[in-house]
């Protein structure tokens, strides 16, 4: 790869598209040395979901090996950023990919929460999600310049491989309960704390189909994630129990398919010597085919496996999700609170 800083003439031929499309080169922002040009921002009059302005930036990467790289930056007014990047050979086709990608597409919002979406532009008609942003900020603290909750959603270019999430608590530790987004159905998984004495939770997201199924499977899940954790911090916890307590016995259920399979298997081969064939083939086919059932569950459940049963969800008696006094105990952000399944 060349490391050979731009020439007069290479910065000639890659912004004359830009140019003759309205897109002057700044130079005083643009670094020769690493290879990068950056044109004049824009700023687009609330362009944002909730009426705020957003700034355009755009830089243009060359690669030294022919390839650039075009990445367009959307900053909203609190500082959450937004990104779209296309890779090739001719700028000219690269701008063309961004600018297809319509600027509303990038954010959403609602009571409570700012989300911005990061996209890979595959072609004019194709753009990937790559990674989402959320910030959750409940409406009784709009003076509040730092988000109570953020998570982030790593797409993999990967068919076949689940989004990483990761939930943190910039402003005060919060006493989360692990399957706050599990309840959000079976492709969820709990949280589990990120690394020893880090202030943030880890999960997944399992996501199938063709790059455009997964982006419109994850951009969904995204809106539902962050109208469901806005409505959660905006309320006490006994009401996030109330509203789920069915959901959380389901998620308990899930969680323990990997235990239950052995247990049903010793029990399905003492009771099949018991019943006779003749007198009840349906119920014998039934109970010789549940540990089949049970282990095709067990490896279709996104969580790793384990002999331990999980916490009975119980109705929490907190006036708040702070992590303080009696609620410490409990709170995901410490690391002695780890969950036992």
């Amino acid at each position: 790869m060349s490391t050979a800083p731009l020439s007069h003439h290479e910065i000639l031929q890659l912004v004359e598209p830009f140019t003759r499309a309205g897109r002057p080169v700044d130079l005083a922002a643009s670094d020769r040395g690493a290879r990068k040009l950056a044109f004049r921002s824009r700023t687009h009059p609330g362009a944002a979901p909730d009426g705020q302005a957003l700034k355009e930036e755009l830089v243009l990467e060359s690669l030294g090996t022919g390839t650039c790289r075009l990445t367009r930056t959307l900053t909203h007014a609190s500082g959450l950023q937004a990104r779209v990047q296309a890779m090739g050979m001719q700028p000219a086709e690269l701008l063309a990919w961004v600018e297809a990608l319509p600027i509303e597409r990038h954010f959403s919002s609602g009571p409570g929460f700012l989300l911005a979406r990061d996209y890979q532009a595959l072609g004019s008609a194709l753009a990937v999600l790559s990674r989402g942003q959320l910030h959750v900020r409940p409406t009784s603290d709009d003076d509040q310049p730092v988000p109570a909750l953020s998570m982030t959603l790593d797409v993999s270019r990967v068919r076949g491989v689940a989004a990483d999430i990761v939930l943190t608590a910039p402003r005060d530790p919060l006493a989360l309960p692990d399957d706050v987004l599990a309840v959000l159905g079976w492709h969820w998984t709990r949280l589990v704390p990120e690394r020893a004495g880090s202030p943030g939770w880890k999960s997944r997201l399992r996501l199938r189909g063709s790059p455009a199924q997964r982006t419109a499977k994850a951009e969904a899940a995204l809106d539902r994630a962050a109208a469901h954790l806005a409505l959660t911090l905006a309320e006490p916890p006994a009401a996030y129990h109330d509203r789920h307590r069915r959901v959380r016995l389901g998620v308990v259920l899930r969680r323990s398919i990997p235990l239950l399979t052995p247990l049903v298997l010793v029990a399905v081969i003492l009771l099949l010597p018991r019943f006779d064939t003749s007198e009840n083939p349906g119920l014998w086919m039934l109970l010789y085919h549940v540990p089949t059932l049970l282990i095709v569950l067990s490896f279709c459940v996104q969580e790793l496996p384990t002999l331990k049963p999980p916490p009975w969800p119980r109705r929490s008696k907190a006036a708040s999700w702070r992590a303080s006094g009696a609620m410490l105990q409990s709170s995901p952000w410490k690391p002695s609170s780890a969950p036992t399944a």
